[in-house]
Formats: C-alpha cells, sequence, structure tokens
C-alpha cells in the first residue's frame, strides 16, 4: 500500500479518536460549566436584591439577550424589576452582563458576568462604575479609561439594547 495513504489514515484514525474524546468530555463537563454560570447570576442578582422578597421567574430571551429574569414583589401587584441577561462582541469575544432595571426605569445595578477581554486593558470593565442611573438616559455613561476601543462600546451596546426595550416591557411587552 502506498505510503502516503497509510500516513492519510493513520491521521484520520487520530483524529475521530480525537474528536471523540473531545466529545464524550464535552458531554459530561457542559452541564457542570452551565451550573457554574447560572450560579454566578444567581449571586449576582442576590447582589441587585433581597431574592427571598421577590418571586422570580424566567424567560428566554433573543438575539443579544439570554436569560430574561422578572421579579414580583410577594406583597404587591405588577412587575417590580426586570433583570436582562445581555451580550455584545467586544475584542477578545463575547461580553455578558446583567442588568437589573426597576420599574421606575432606575438601573439598581449591573455586573459583567462574562468576559475575556485582555488582561489589564479591557478587563477593567470589571467592576467599573459606569454612572447609568436611569435604563433610558446613557447621557452620564463613562467609560472606561485605557479600555480597547472595543471593551466600552460593547458595554454601551449592553446598555443601548436595555434601553430600547425596557420601557416596551414594563408596559406589558413581555410576560411569563
Amino acid at each position: 500500500m502506498n505510503k502516503g495513504l497509510i500516513s492519510g489514515l493513520v491521521l484520520l484514525t487520530i483524529g475521530i479518536v480525537c474528536g471523540l474524546l473531545l466529545a464524550v468530555v464535552n458531554y459530561f463537563t457542559a452541564p457542570k460549566i452551565q451550573e457554574v454560570e447560572d450560579a454566578i447570576k444567581y449571586e449576582a442578582l442576590a447582589e441587585f436584591y433581597t431574592l427571598a422578597d421577590y418571586d422570580l421567574s424566567e424567560v428566554e430571551g433573543s438575539g443579544d439577550f439570554g436569560t430574561i429574569y422578572i421579579l414580583k414583589a410577594k406583597t404587591t401587584e405588577g412587575l417590580d424589576a426586570f433583570v436582562y441577561t445581555v451580550n455584545a462582541e467586544g475584542y477578545s469575544g463575547v461580553i455578558e452582563m446583567l442588568i437589573a432595571v426597576n420599574e421606575n426605569l432606575e438601573v439598581d445595578g449591573y455586573k459583567v458576568v462574562k468576559q475575556t477581554e485582555t488582561p489589564g486593558y479591557g478587563d477593567k470593565i470589571v467592576g467599573h462604575d459606569f454612572n447609568v442611573e436611569i435604563a433610558t438616559d446613557l447621557s452620564g455613561f463613562e467609560g472606561v479609561a485605557g479600555a480597547s476601543l472595543y471593551s466600552t462600546p460593547a458595554v454601551l451596546e449592553i446598555f443601548q439594547l436595555v434601553a430600547d426595550r425596557v420601557e416596551a416591557d414594563f408596559g406589558g411587552g413581555l410576560s411569563e
């Protein structure tokens, strides 16, 4: 048999075995990774609100919106807050944030929950105060000095996405 053909078959076999091993590892680790990511999100939710005081439900968003958490106070009627999981493309990958907005359209909190930005530069967005107090008014938005040309605009895009839809959601555009 031709040496080139044998080498090709050996390489193909190695590729199939490695691909199969990767699939098996992913099968067993994906649920644990999802569990850890969900725990991070719930910890962030607990930073914004005392969750025991609210009935919490989840709706899957579309496009750049992931899970949208709906909070209803146990003592009142109506929606009290939405917490949006929103994604935008940064320099090194996707930036994911949680943004909590109450019924007065005030931003109760926000947190970067996932990012792969450059350490020391783009990752300065984590924990930064962007000075957004009203979800529909981004005029006071303060970017991060020294962050890449992509990180700060990505965060601004995330806030803009929330600003574009929050009024409609509180007006009945989103329900359980």
